[in-house]
């Protein structure tokens, strides 16, 4: 799926159905178009960065190797947001004090898992829906970002409600519930 998909998905809950038909049979725009396709855009961007660092963390594992020495996180492949683990060869936890530019590392580390922000994408860009999101769930946020960037606050709060309601229901645990065996006395 591409970023394209979302925006025409997102036009039909905005009630831009003239411009999703143009999208989708890939029709020139006009100035106009092309500034809320532009926007539409923007707002993905905006929604992703969102539910990468206030709901769902996007997780990376990246191979490294520091030895008793500093781990600068600009040497990452990804913009890290925060640490989850730092592991040792043999899958030890390693000891480190995290600055904001960088870890202090207490021995030998070779493994970090880290959450990350993504990067900013363009119309044709892929699309990868990490821990469950759908393009649905990106369509509810964009349309409310979109309506709010508009004006038009009170449709906008439909859609950020709608978009809460899905991530809570993705954040939530699914686990199973294990009752204690009954006794008889």
């Amino acid at each position: 799926m591409k970023v394209k998909d979302v925006v025409i998905l997102t036009c039909l809950f905005i009630g831009e159905k003239e411009l999703a038909t143009k999208l989708e049979d890939n029709t020139t725009l006009n100035d106009r178009e092309q500034e809320r396709v532009d926007t539409l855009v923007r707002c993905y961007n905006l929604v992703n960065q969102e539910i990468a660092s206030d709901y769902l963390p996007f997780l990376y594992t990246e191979k490294i190797d520091v030895n008793n020495s500093i781990l600068n996180f600009s040497g990452l492949e990804k913009t890290l947001v925060k640490v989850y683990e730092l592991k040792g060869s043999i899958n030890q936890n390693v000891r480190y004090k995290a600055y904001p530019d960088y870890l202090e590392v207490v021995g030998h580390a070779k493994k970090i898992t880290y959450s990350y922000m993504p990067e900013d994408l363009t119309l044709t860009d892929g699309v990868e829906f990490y821990n469950g999101l759908s393009a649905r769930i990106y369509a509810y946020g964009m349309a409310s970002e979109f309506l709010l960037s508009d004006g038009l606050s009170e449709d906008a709060e439909i859609w950020e409600e709608r978009f809460k309601e899905s991530l809570f229901v993705l954040s939530r645990r699914r686990t199973e519930v294990a009752l204690p065996k009954r006794r008889w006395l």
